[in-house]
């Protein structure tokens, strides 16, 4: 019978070694996510450390690497933390099975969408524990702050995330495409357009998939959004730079 998530790969982290695993969830019961829609979600956690724990004590960079948007950095990250630690004691207890062969047919026949880090870095996991269900996907979005150092090949499958313009022009001539975060009403770049949920909250990752590697297509910024406290936050950062 399907399972509604499954544990796929558990090891040490590749940005600093940690013990930390990679579940996936939604196969049966989609996200409530009205801006990702019908999309596989993918989850990045620690294994020692409940995810709020984590990132209260500075405990996440197995998971999260450098962000500055991480808790222990500007506190802007938009993830809502509290329900993750539902996934984690799941986890714990043991209850997510395997996920493998019958679950990569399953995405191959329906040709899910899969969000490719709802929270973690996806590069802190191999990249061979990825690209077989990324494949087998119908389309995918994901994103990285680890882009400078990563594994490269995660160009064709990954967003650099970046704060500033001159983060994104030396992430473009590294050969990637980038999703920058910008202050309300802040200019965008001739190469740039505003994420499409954005403009028409209509419009939802599952179906537009823009974000997802490199390709001809443009670069995305998105305005900063959320709670008042950790919009005001970014900004702060942003003036700092």
């Amino acid at each position: 019978m399907l399972e509604n998530g499954y544990i796929v790969w558990e090891g040490a982290s590749l940005l600093d070694n940690s013990p930390i695993f990679l579940v996936l969830t939604g196969f049966v019961f989609p996200t409530s996510n009205r801006r990702t829609g019908r999309q596989i979600q993918s989850w990045i956690l620690q294994q020692e450390f409940t995810p709020t724990k984590a990132a209260k004590q500075g405990l996440d960079h197995g998971i999260c690497g450098d962000c500055c948007l991480k808790m222990s950095q500007t506190n802007t990250c938009y993830v809502r933390l509290l329900p993750i630690n539902n996934i984690y004691h799941k986890y714990t207890r043991g209850s997510y099975p395997k996920f493998g062969a019958n679950e990569i047919a399953i995405l191959e026949r329906y040709r899910y969408s899969i969000r490719v880090g709802s929270y973690g870095d996806p590069t802190a996991v191999p990249f061979e524990v990825w690209e077989p269900i990324i494949l087998a996907s119908k389309k995918w979005t994901g994103f990285t702050h680890q882009w400078s150092q990563c594994d490269q090949r995660w160009k064709k499958y990954l967003m650099a995330s970046v704060q500033t313009q001159a983060e994104a022009r030396v992430a473009q001539n590294q050969g990637w495409r980038t999703f920058r975060i910008i202050a309300p009403n802040a200019p965008l770049n001739e190469n740039e357009i505003i994420c499409r949920h954005t403009e028409d909250d209509r419009m939802q990752c599952s179906e537009c998939g823009l974000c997802n590697g490199a390709s001809s297509k443009p670069n995305i910024v998105d305005p900063v959004h959320g709670l008042n406290w950790k919009v005001s936050n970014f900004i702060k950062y942003l003036n700092q730079q």
